[in-house]
């Protein structure tokens, strides 16, 4: 970490914050496999069945527009509790 007297360069701000998003989504692609996976597939094979392919799709949307309104609630409140709300 850096000392109080060092400030840390606008690249490697932009840097981190970058790499902190693709984390992020990897984390969410990881807890859709799983949720979905758990939830559509009863007995995995070679291949999906159509029931468990349109399982796996509707699971996916779901799951994403599930966290897009959380993150949309979230940065709602943020920007609410910053202008002293």
């Amino acid at each position: 970490m850096a000392a109080p007297d060092q400030q840390v360069s606008p690249e490697l701000q932009q840097f981190i914050a970058r790499e902190s998003q693709v984390a992020q989504i990897q984390s969410m692609i990881s807890s859709l496999t799983e949720v979905c996976w758990d939830t559509c597939i009863q007995s995995p094979g070679n291949y999906l069945s159509s029931k468990e392919s349109s399982c796996l799709e509707n699971c996916a949307r779901r799951f994403v527009e599930s966290t897009q309104y959380i993150l949309q609630r979230a940065a709602h409140k943020a920007d609410g509790s910053s202008s002293g709300f």
